[in-house]
């Protein structure tokens, strides 16, 4: 297979060994017809991906269809004495991190990443088993106008308003009305940048060792991993071993917790109060957090609730498990497309009932929640992580 250009800085910049270039990754492909493939991975290019077969050969796929590829092969995942927020609100931690130039460098146990300063928001160093420098970033003084530099005391922090020229080992130098000033890095235990709005959510969410980054473009051979490659204030390298799993799914999902209805009527007794809109209105769907009990956030409906959210284009499956959540009883869900009723049952005890619906051309999906067999008292129903994929 040809070389791609950028795969030779990728050898030299990310400084990886020879013999862990050569050994790939192992990856568990998901597909959108609820099949997987799994083998070594090649390459990750602009629209297909390809595996390694045992004889040596290809099988490209293409990304239309991956909902994400996820490393089979495990991994240390040792928390690093740096963190760092990024604007986009998704984070990475390492052990070493400088800044010169327009290039940030966050140094791990893989390896080193190599990320524009632009997309840092800000840096927080750790004492090892120390957890306190995490608590600046909510003491951080209202109305703040530039970018701070946090110095670490006894009885708290010292926040300092100036701008951060350059970060390296053992010094952070700062412009401070009008002169560059080197502090002790020893001395600081965070930094944070004055950022404006925050960027647009890149549609593909990347975990790699150390964290989870967001992007629309990725690629990756064994040689490494490029984020963004076209994007000057996103263009991201990362070393190949670091590949935990990509989500394309996530990018052309619809959670139905992030979206209100277009439609919702509740009737939560079965007298005149069912018309206090109050009332309605605290009985109406509402989103949960992963538990104990439950891996993934939810949506929580009760009986004689009827739902209706819009399709987005293009869409083509609708995707959730089924569960009980608190109150006695069976409750009965009913699923629609365009009012075509394509999904009826009871939901009681047991496993999550996994759903997944074809709405390939629909306009409107509805979610009916009522009461079992006879009127008889039913309890809530827990849809897990409720998405529409595109």
């Amino acid at each position: 297979m040809p070389m791609r250009l950028w795969t030779v800085p990728l050898l030299v910049c990310l400084g990886l060994a020879t013999s862990a270039v050569a050994e790939g990754v192992n990856v568990r492909v998901e597909l959108d017809d609820d099949t997987a493939r799994e083998g070594r991975l090649v390459e990750v290019a602009a629209a297909t991906l390809q595996l390694a077969d045992t004889a040596g050969g290809g099988q490209p796929i293409a990304l239309e269809h991956v909902r994400a590829v996820g490393r089979i092969d495990s991994v240390a995942l040792a928390r690093g004495r740096v963190g760092l927020m990024l604007t986009d609100g998704t984070a990475l931690s390492g052990d070493e991190f400088s800044w010169s130039g327009d290039t940030a460098m966050l140094t791990g146990s893989i390896g080193r990443v190599e990320l524009p300063l632009a997309r840092v928001q800000s840096v927080q160093w750790r004492a090892e088993g120390e957890s306190a420098a995490e608590s600046w970033l909510d003491a951080v003084p209202e109305g703040t106008a530039s970018d701070l530099v946090v110095i670490g005391k006894a009885d708290g922090f010292e926040f300092v308003e100036c701008a951060i020229a350059a970060i390296g080992p053992d010094t952070v130098t700062v412009v401070l009305d009008d002169e560059k000033i080197p502090v002790k890095r020893a001395k600081v235990v965070g930094l944070r940048w004055l950022r404006g709005d925050k960027p647009p959510l890149g549609r593909t969410v990347v975990d790699v060792v150390g964290g989870r980054l967001r992007a629309d473009a990725v690629a990756w051979t064994p040689a490494g991993l490029l984020l963004d490659a076209a994007a000057a204030d996103r263009r991201t390298l990362v070393p190949a071993e670091a590949l935990l799993r990509i989500d394309y799914a996530a990018g052309r999902t619809t959670l139905l917790a992030d979206v209100a209805p277009e439609k919702l009527a509740v009737e939560p007794f079965f007298s005149a109060l069912a018309r206090v809109e109050e009332l309605a209105a605290a009985f109406a769907p509402r989103p949960v957090a992963a538990d104990a009990r439950h891996a993934k956030p939810g949506l929580v409906v009760r009986p004689r609730t009827v739902a209706v959210w819009r399709i987005p284009p293009g869409a083509r499956r609708f995707r959730t498990a089924l569960s009980p959540g608190a109150g006695v009883g069976p409750a009965q869900v009913t699923i629609t497309v365009d009012d075509r009723r394509v999904f009826e049952q009871m939901v009681s005890g047991g496993e999550p009932l996994p759903v997944a619906i074809d709405v390939t051309g629909g306009r409107r999906l509805g979610i009916t929640v009522d009461f079992g067999p006879a009127g008889a008292l039913a309890g809530t129903v827990r849809f897990e992580e409720p998405a529409i994929e595109q």
